[in-house]
């Protein structure tokens, strides 16, 4: 499954509505019939970009949404203690995310590719 980064939703989201075709737009389709799906924490970083948060949530409807868990929260707790620079807060979460579901993390946080054990795919 590949988890979509925040980074990655804005890039497609842009693409989409501009109707044109670009990078974001090339990799969901070089990847159908892959499952998507993204953190409840990208959700809301997407959402902050809207200002009515339905047209956010219809958006992001065809994707499948990972929400948090205390098995997550250990994760994440885990990782940033071993890691010599901590990630941001939310971008530790979606790390996190990631590495309990087995996902492959796609976008375009070069912090991302500091976290051992994690797929990261800078789209």
């Amino acid at each position: 499954m590949w988890l979509l980064d925040t980074s990655f939703l804005v890039e497609y989201e842009s693409e989409v509505t501009g109707r044109c075709r670009a990078s974001a737009r090339r990799f969901i389709d070089a990847n159908r019939g892959q499952p998507f799906a993204i953190s409840i924490v990208s959700l809301g970083e997407f959402a902050e970009g809207f200002d009515d948060t339905r047209l956010a949530g219809a958006f992001l409807s065809h994707f499948r949404i990972l929400n948090l868990s205390h098995l997550i929260a250990f994760r994440m707790a885990s990782m940033q203690s071993s890691l010599p620079q901590r990630l941001g807060e939310n971008d530790a979460w979606i790390a996190a995310t990631a590495l309990y579901y087995g996902c492959k993390l796609v976008g375009r946080e070069k912090a991302f590719s500091r976290v051992p054990n994690l797929k990261y795919v800078e789209f």
